[in-house]
């Protein structure tokens, strides 16, 4: 399992040279993605006031959520990326934070008005998962919304012995995405849409979780949703974009 100390290990000594940037190599770029897979499943949360994003690393992501919020607050566990983070998106509305692999302490209670983690959390097991979760549930303010991109792998956990270590992509390994919406009924939020997606292969070891914070007396319901055509849906977004792409 990716514990908390083999992802700081792994993350200092990760040769960042393209900034997180290869991530996006799977869209053809981390613009492409941006449009064709991350934007149309938060566009109806942005813009918005205060953002929190997890495990931001270099801040690929960061580049692109922060024109959409009026300030922002980054939380990793690894130094050296809340340092190159802090360089390069300054100090104006932002506040940067290395933690360590678990704790929102940093942040205030009833201060956030949206989470995002896309690419980063993949990486965590479910102990903690459910931690950020239940500190989510005090951080977030009613009304608030969270997105986050996370391992289902721990539904394949009775098969698991028999694959490929390099088919579970470093996966947390107990972690699902019932665990995730189980934990958010603890903590007070509700799991209000979950899309279970492949990644890699034809394996649905992945998860993007929406969840929200109901405002007092509001009630919100959960749906779950296994996307098979996840990659080829996106894919054919990008195509379609190409096509009509300004001629040059």
């Amino acid at each position: 399992m990716p514990t908390i100390a083999e992802n700081l290990t792994y993350w200092k000594r990760y040769d960042w040279k393209d900034r997180g940037r290869e991530w996006g190599k799977g869209y053809g770029s981390i613009e492409q993605g941006w449009e064709h897979a991350i934007l149309p499943r938060i566009g109806a949360f942005l813009p918005t006031g205060h953002m929190l994003e997890l495990a931001p690393g270099y801040g690929a992501w960061t580049d692109l959520l922060r024109p959409t919020c009026k300030k922002m607050t980054l939380v990793d566990l690894t130094p050296n990326c809340i340092e190159h983070c802090r360089e390069r998106f300054g100090k104006r509305g932002m506040s940067y934070h290395v933690n360590d692999g678990r704790s929102l302490a940093m942040v205030e209670d009833m201060s956030i008005d949206f989470v995002f983690s896309v690419h980063s959390l993949v990486h965590a097991d479910h102990d903690v998962m459910r931690e950020y979760i239940l500190q989510l549930g005090r951080k977030m303010k009613p009304g608030a919304f969270g997105f986050i991109h996370h391992s289902n792998l721990g539904v394949y956990a009775d098969e698991l012995a028999g694959w490929d270590p390099k088919d579970t992509h470093w996966r947390g390994r107990d972690m699902t995405g019932e665990k995730l919406r189980e934990d958010c009924r603890e903590a007070g939020l509700v799991c209000v849409y979950q899309e279970i997606i492949p990644w890699g292969s034809d394996k649905c070891i992945d998860a993007y979780s929406l969840f929200a914070k109901p405002k007092p007396g509001q009630k919100l319901a959960e749906r779950v949703e296994r996307n098979e055509g996840y990659w080829p849906h996106v894919w054919e977004r990008i195509r379609v974009g190409e096509r009509y792409g300004r001629p040059t």
